[in-house]
């Protein structure tokens, strides 16, 4: 390289250093490149009451299923508003907000909510170890989150044998328990024939077993007559004549 040429690059490269350290070394940017943060709150604010209007009933309750993070947009006039309806399924809401820069569309955000529904069922009033017996002080109806099991009444409970242990508030369900026999076939029992106002009782033999509610037969060992009769209690069957039955 002529010597004359390398010289006239080497005052270009110190003039342009120059430059750059007077002016700092950064160019200066320009106003189209202007950024600010929109606080995810915002979105929230807008999308909480779309996402409980959508769901109603005392029984079923929306909660955020993750957070919104704050939104770095061009700098302008900001406004927010729903983009459209929600999507809306029994477990799941779906909110899309837009958001607009000097009018013009810059995102949109969706917010995400968990739909519970809740059942009023059969739940341990206390801790129940394996092998209890259900009773009404045993179980009570409370309001839980549902899991997607029909509601069980204590009715469907009580006299029954539980086979796992359960914690204090926690669902029962009929398939947890087992019938506990109340009368045995060949046991005696206590027939009660209830005629309007008036009731009879009369010594019986179970010919067939069954838990509280169950139907079985006893037999009358006078006159070897079956009947069938209700479970009501330990070693008691009852029998309800219609009324005019002779």
């Amino acid at each position: 390289m002529p010597i004359r040429r390398a010289r006239a690059l080497a005052v270009s490269f110190v003039f342009a250093a120059a430059l750059c350290a007077a002016s700092g070394g950064v160019a200066p940017a320009n106003a189209g490149d202007a950024r600010q943060i929109v606080a995810g709150s915002r979105v929230v604010a807008i999308a909480d009451r779309v996402a409980h209007d959508a769901v109603t009933g005392a029984d079923r309750a929306v909660e955020p299923a993750y957070q919104i993070p704050d939104q770095n947009l061009p700098a302008g006039t900001v406004a927010l508003a729903p983009a459209g309806s929600a999507m809306v399924t029994s477990t799941y809401v779906s909110v899309p907000v837009a958001i607009r820069v000097n009018g013009k569309l810059a995102t949109t955000v969706v917010a995400g909510y968990r739909v519970t529904t809740f059942v009023h069922t059969a739940v341990a009033t206390h801790d129940l170890a394996p092998g209890a017996v259900l009773s009404l002080d045993d179980v009570a109806l409370a309001r839980v989150a549902s899991n997607g099991r029909p509601a069980v009444g204590f009715e469907a409970l009580v006299g029954r044998k539980l086979n796992v242990a359960t914690p204090k508030g926690t669902a029962l369900y009929v398939e947890q328990t087992m019938p506990n026999p109340l009368v045995k076939p060949g046991q005696a029992a206590i027939l009660v024939i209830h005629d309007g106002p008036v009731a009879l009782t009369a010594d019986v033999v179970a010919r067939t077993g069954g838990a509280m509610g169950d139907t079985v037969t006893v037999v009358n060992p006078g006159t070897q007559r079956a009947i069938a009769a209700i479970v009501t209690g330990p070693n008691r069957v009852e029998l309800t004549l219609p009324t005019g039955a002779q």
